[in-house]
């Protein structure tokens, strides 16, 4: 069992603009990053709700993770035109952590808090008595084409 890919939750996607109507408001502060070790296998297609199941522990680290300040969900029209999900980066500092292999925003302000987007660090990161640094892309946390240019 390992990350394998980033990507959207689908069912959380789905029933938020499906006949659920799940209220899903990307542009809310409450939304945020769990890390993850390297057991979790994230299932875009069925997966749900928050878990501690592979959550990281250490120094500096809370379970739940930080929230993601100054969200934002946008379209932009570069290239196509894009729902953009995009917020500040998150840091951890003094911290210590052992391998950190990927991040999960959820809706921590949602019961249940349901899951939006797993990130795929690529490879496992650790932090002594340091800072780990989530930097999002410059094009967002997360975007869906929407029209092709």
């Amino acid at each position: 069992m390992a990350w394998t890919a980033s990507g959207w939750y689908a069912d959380t996607i789905v029933d938020a603009l499906g006949v659920a109507q799940f209220t899903l408001d990307l542009d809310d502060d409450t939304h945020k990053l769990a890390l993850y070790d390297n057991t979790v296998t994230p299932n875009f297609a069925t997966d749900q709700s928050y878990s501690t199941s592979g959550e990281i522990t250490g120094t500096g680290y809370t379970a739940g993770g930080l929230a993601i300040a100054s969200a934002t969900f946008t379209v932009t029209t570069s290239g196509g035109t894009f729902a953009t999900w995009d917020g500040n980066d998150v840091q951890w500092t003094d911290s210590t952590l052992t391998g950190v292999r990927g991040g999960i925003a959820y809706a921590d302000g949602e019961t249940p808090k349901r899951l939006i987007l797993g990130i795929d660090f690529g490879s496992a990161y650790t932090t002594a008595s340091g800072t780990l640094l989530v930097a999002f892309n410059a094009s967002g946390i997360g975007r869906v084409n929407v029209i092709s240019a």
